[in-house]
């Protein structure tokens, strides 16, 4: 039964999987045979050999009558995943053309806004969080500017590529950070060496002793706000997602002043200063 389930799983189907199972145990048999032991119905038989013929798992020798040989498991396997894999790969190179097209065409599809148009999202579980992280800087089209909490560090990390990415668009990123956020450069130290390049060409991190909350600005529209936990303050309770130029700008010039108070914090300094503490 396991073995007729792994064929099926492979591709065959009930009936396939019957008689090439019977067909491996068998040797070279006629259908009348292959029919008996695999209890597949006389009836169709033949346009279940044809098919496994097909699909490269049988082999018929011309004679009269017919005869069938299993086609050994290791070839006739690998065969029908190279077969699946050139079909998946067709039909993703459809689907990447069919995508393309779609962007180009709903990017023309007008929209009405309202100059006070407020649209929030709210994130809790950490699963969420991600996910709303991913999509900020996955849809950045020209700067964030941000203040994390601590826990934020994990999160850093996990986003790496993502940041890259958009600093390869040309987003420009500013990071302001606490003191204990500073671990984050140790951290870094263990990435490959074009990731370092990227972040320093397109991050520009300053360090600020004292602030009371934690967010970001996106592209000069949109606000990321992070709610610690009451009980703990390294841990996230929620981050909200607002939409709203007008809050944007506010807190954005809370940013400014902030930042002209840091301290900027270069991460090759820090990268080196982490791998020789002694060396000051």
């Amino acid at each position: 039964m396991q073995n007729k389930r792994l064929l099926q799983e492979a591709g065959l189907n009930t009936y396939e999987a019957a008689a090439y199972l019977s067909l491996l145990k068998l040797g070279v048999s006629e259908a009348s045979d292959i029919y008996r032991d695999s209890e597949v119905p006389y009836g169709k038989i033949y346009s279940v050999l044809e098919s496994l013929t097909g699909k490269g798992f049988v082999e018929v020798q011309a004679s009269r009558p017919k005869k069938f040989r299993a086609v050994d498991p290791e070839i006739s396997l690998d065969t029908i995943f190279e077969r699946k894999k050139a079909e998946v790969e067709r039909e993703m190179a459809v689907l990447k053309v069919s995508i393309e097209e779609a962007k180009q065409a709903l990017k023309a599809v007008p929209a009405q806004k309202r100059k006070d148009e407020i649209f929030w999202t709210t994130a809790i579980t950490e699963s969420e969080i991600r996910k709303f992280a991913t999509s900020i800087y996955g849809e950045v089209k020209k700067s964030i500017c941000i203040i994390p909490p601590v826990f934020g560090i994990p999160i850093v990390l996990y986003l790496l590529p993502e940041i890259t990415k958009a600093i390869d668009r040309g987003v420009r990123i500013r990071l302001m950070v606490s003191p204990r956020f500073a671990t984050l450069t140790s951290m870094l130290s263990y990435q490959e060496g074009e990731i370092l390049e990227k972040l320093q060409k397109g991050l520009d991190i300053r360090l600020v002793q004292n602030f009371n909350s934690c967010f970001g600005i996106v592209d000069d529209s949109i606000v990321v706000l992070f709610q610690p936990h009451p009980a703990d303050r390294d841990r996230v309770l929620s981050v909200v997602k607002i939409r709203d130029t007008g809050f944007a700008k506010n807190l954005k010039e809370e940013f400014e002043l902030l930042w002209s108070t840091g301290k900027k914090l270069d991460i090759q300094e820090e990268l080196e200063d982490t791998k020789n503490p002694g060396k000051n």
